[in-house]
């Protein structure tokens, strides 16, 4: 037999059992002690409760009590009194005053007590009926203010803003001339319980005002354009006839692609105007179409001239010129350049919104493939590009005939534009200066730059004989010192040439072309495409020269012109 212990098994039932017993105990601990407490706090709370009751019945069942016990006498009393007042009254009917005022004194008398308690119970009672009643009539109740104005009675408004309001449209509606027309700023308020009274509107007390200036107002219809009011018309149809009339000489009609829309704010508001300030159709048309000048901005673009500015937006070029004093001695205007233009525009414009359908072109791709075994002055067009085409269908907004907006509404490719490619080499080139030769974009930007930043001045200018200008001493010497091509272009020559010395010859397009003579050196070669503002050599003294400076020249379709027509030095 084995020596070792074996472990009693696990009983919920045992477990059960004593949680209950435990429970039970604490549940019978808490009933002894409420006993306990109820014993001890009892004969405290009884005495207590008998000495609140005995105060009660002291000072308010008892009072009550009598009190009521007298005023039931005297209420008991009522039927006798009235007893005698008949019997008082088969003698004669007057008799029945000096009963009443008998049977008053004994009342006095005998209930004098009892009524003063009535009358303290009655008295606050009535007292807080009434105001109870008061608090709600008038609490209830809504007021207004009579108004007065030039000694009329104009009717009800809701509060004070109310005439100001009006009065400021009254005066707004007035073409005061001659300040025969002017509001009352103190009329004459009252207030008043509002009750069934109906109040004027903003619109109707400004009529009532104006009414009381008897014949010198009238019926008619005003004009506003943004707000501001223009002037009136006695016939509400006639005013729309005119304005419609404005609009329909902007616009075909009978074409459905198109509508006209005023570009202010048109209302027309019916009411009582004065006389003055009501004006003739014909006036009021000529005021609403009359041209005036406005001052604007334009921004040059590429191609752009002051002639063609000018022209574009229907001006001399000497006006353009007034209102530009900077460009008062030279025709040389710059990609970006602000200018002050003018237009003439009507009072009262009118915005046009056109459909139209048009061919637009697509510009081509260019695909570069770069040969390592070509030179970077290599380039051939070994696919050619073509542009394509798109129908686009887009919404204009013009003014005053003027294009102001173009909205693309929706486009169809009609022909797909072909990818040029363009075969470039990127072998090493070294110029004959001895520099590296670097592609530029050959971009031509319309505008020129000034070819020696170093330096500013010139030792002779642009004269029969010499159609140049030679840049050149100044505070620093220009030796040696890099010269730049005045916008981009292709080197056409880059070499020596007779009385130029070291010369190199850039094609801008378009019948351009500039040249830099008397060069050290040459930082270019031929068929290389350079950028504005990219080094084109060293500035010296090569050829026939008398010392370093450079000979800037600008060629236009084959003709050397004045380069300062292009150039600026400051």
């Amino acid at each position: 037999m084995s020596n070792q212990h074996t472990k009693a098994p696990f009983r919920i039932g045992a477990v059960i059992h004593r949680m209950y017993r435990y429970y039970y105990g604490i549940g019978l601990q808490a009933i002894r002690l409420s006993h306990r407490v109820r014993r001890t706090v009892s004969p405290g709370l009884n005495r207590w409760k008998r000495r609140i009751a005995l105060l009660w019945k002291r000072r308010v069942t008892l009072p009550v009590h009598r009190q009521w016990q007298k005023l039931k006498r005297m209420f008991c009393a009522f039927p006798r009194a009235c007893r005698e007042l008949r019997q008082a009254t088969k003698g004669h009917p007057l008799r029945v005053f000096p009963s009443l005022l008998w049977l008053g004194k004994r009342a006095v008398s005998h209930y004098k007590e009892e009524l003063l308690t009535l009358w303290r119970l009655a008295g606050p009672v009535a007292a807080t009926v009434v105001l109870i009643i008061t608090l709600a009539s008038w609490g209830n109740t809504e007021y207004c203010l009579a108004l007065t104005y030039a000694g009329q009675d104009i009717g009800y408004i809701d509060n004070e803003n109310a005439y100001s309001v009006a009065a400021t449209m009254a005066e707004d509606r007035v073409v005061n001339v001659d300040n025969s027309f002017a509001v009352e700023v103190a009329p004459t308020l009252a207030v008043t319980i509002k009750g069934d009274k109906q109040t004027l509107s903003d619109e109707a007390l400004c009529d009532a005002i104006l009414s009381t200036a008897g014949d010198s107002i009238t019926q008619a219809t005003g004009l506003y354009i943004n707000d501001d009011f223009i002037g009136a018309m006695a016939s509400d149809g006639e005013l729309n006839t005119l304005l419609d009339g404005i609009k329909d000489g902007h616009f075909d009609k009978n074409d459905a692609n198109q509508r006209a829309e005023f570009v202010q704010k048109v209302e027309t508001v019916a009411g009582l105007y004065p006389i003055q300030s009501v004006i003739a159709g014909t006036d009021l048309k000529d005021q609403l179409t009359a041209q005036t000048v406005e001052k604007h901005t334009y921004t040059v673009q590429a191609g752009d001239t002051l002639s063609t500015i000018a022209a574009k937006h229907d001006m001399t070029t000497t006006q353009l010129r007034q209102l530009n004093p900077s460009f008062a001695k030279t025709d040389m205007v710059r990609i970006g350049d602000v200018l002050t233009i003018q237009r003439p525009q009507s009072f009262l414009q009118v915005k046009v919104i056109k459909t139209i359908s048009y061919t637009e072109t697509i510009d081509y791709k260019t695909q570069i493939i770069y040969n390592d075994k070509q030179p970077v002055t290599y380039s051939k067009v070994k696919t050619k590009g073509q542009e394509g085409s798109q129908i686009v269908t887009a919404e204009v907004t013009l003014v005053d005939g003027l294009e102001i907006g173009r909205k693309t509404i929706a486009t169809t490719v009609t022909k797909q534009p072909v990818t040029k490619v363009e075969e470039r080499g990127t072998k090493r080139v070294v110029s004959s200066g001895g520099t590296v030769v670097q592609q530029g974009d050959g971009i031509t930007h319309g505008s020129m730059l000034w070819p020696v930043p170093i330096c500013r001045n010139m030792s002779r200018g642009y004269f029969a004989g010499h159609y140049a200008i030679d840049i050149a001493n100044g505070p620093v010497t220009v030796n040696n010192k890099p010269c730049i091509a005045a916008d981009g272009g292709t080197v056409v020559f880059a070499g020596r040439y007779y009385g130029y010395g070291n010369y190199v010859k850039i094609d801008h397009g378009n019948g351009i072309q500039t040249t830099y003579a008397h060069l050290n050196a040459i930082s270019v070669v031929k068929g290389q495409k350079v950028s504005r503002g990219q080094q084109v050599g060293l500035i010296g003294n090569t050829g026939n020269s008398r010392g370093p400076h450079l000979h800037f020249e600008v060629i236009r379709n084959g003709v050397r012109v004045n380069p300062l027509n292009y150039v600026k030095p400051y």
